[in-house]
């Protein structure tokens, strides 16, 4: 190699070491800051407890004081619209599915999160969005009663919960309403098209929006089969006499995430959160909590029950915008 290739080259690294260290700097600025700004209010739709636990991590981690309030997603998006229109937002950070956080998106709730050095790694289809970071995906199963169903007799594709055996025997999260069962509608209906769905009717499915006495109801014989089974409700479920399968189509899901509010009183713990979501930390215990992490490789850390109901392809989920639709058809089709 020549004098003059050496000196580019040395000069090339030197570069490249001089911005890694600007972008540090930049960032360890932004947490200065966030550590200035008192509390970080998350507003958590989802309920789901690893919120929480991924806050307490932070803090532990960062110094940086974080509270979380769960709700259900409609209250929590009318609060969030009445703070905005009253000029007194008090959560910085909003944390849902992709259907609600598309609908405020459109209406203006949240502002752009700026550079995060973790959001590299992410998987390339969950890095769409400007303003949303998605963490981790919520997976869908089938759940089943070891007691009353065979082996051999487990439903493998979606289209078996048309066999006449199950009729009278499908518990399910309500289709006709938002929430799981709807995420669900509408991946089988793009799948397969509404017969599916006339058919699935008729099979006299029962409708709930109680998902874990649901799953409880499942164990207890007084369903033999569950559907949209949540994953990350696998865990605490172990011992009894239940089971939970992919189609072999893959998994219907839906993507969780956060988003920072718009006037939010502290933008940079907001930031913080949202890069800290992203970290090896925080998606090995999304991993552990039954969710598929949105950096690829940390299914692994799910518990050994959970990887294989998390390392099958990604079937569908909801379409921004198209849930009045998908509702409006669902309760036509399901009386």
């Amino acid at each position: 190699m020549g004098v003059w290739a050496r000196l580019f080259g040395a000069a090339a690294v030197m570069l490249a070491a001089c911005g890694a260290h600007a972008q540090d700097a930049a960032w360890d600025a932004v947490v200065a800051k966030a550590k200035g700004e008192g509390k970080l209010l998350i507003y958590n739709g989802t309920n789901f407890p690893v919120v929480r636990k991924i806050a307490q991590a932070m803090q532990q981690d960062t110094g940086i004081p974080v509270e979380v309030l769960d709700g259900r997603a409609s209250e929590i998006r009318e609060r969030i619209r009445i703070e905005q229109a009253t000029n007194k937002t008090v959560a910085s950070l909003a944390y849902s599915g992709r259907t609600t956080l598309y609908t405020q998106t459109q209406e203006g709730v949240f502002q752009k999160p700026g550079p995060l050095p973790n959001f590299k790694s992410i998987t390339p289809e969950f890095a769409t969005e400007d303003t949303v970071v998605y963490g981790s995906v919520g997976a869908y199963a089938l759940l089943y009663n070891t007691s009353l169903v065979k082996p051999d007799d487990v439903p493998k594709s979606y289209k078996d919960l048309l066999n006449p055996r199950w009729q009278g025997k499908i518990l399910s999260d309500d289709l006709r309403a938002a929430g799981a069962g709807n995420v669900w509608f509408e991946a089988t209906l793009d799948a397969f098209g509404r017969e599916f769905h006339d058919k699935l009717a008729a099979q006299k499915i029962v409708f709930t929006r109680d998902f874990p006495e649901a799953e409880r109801r499942v164990a207890r014989g007084e369903y033999t089969l569950y559907i949209p089974f949540n994953v990350s409700e696998y865990h605490s479920l172990q011992g009894l006499p239940i089971k939970a399968v992919q189609f072999s189509e893959g998994m219907a899901y839906v993507a969780l995430g956060g988003a920072i509010l718009r006037d939010a009183p502290a933008p940079n713990a907001a930031r913080v959160y949202l890069n800290y979501l992203l970290s090896p930390k925080a998606q090995a215990m999304l991993a552990k909590e039954g969710f598929k992490p949105a950096v690829p490789g940390y299914e692994k850390e799910a518990p050994p029950e959970v990887v294989p109901l998390l390392s099958g392809r990604l079937f569908g989920t909801t379409t921004p915008g198209r849930q009045a639709e998908t509702l409006k058809l669902a309760s036509e089709i399901y009386k």
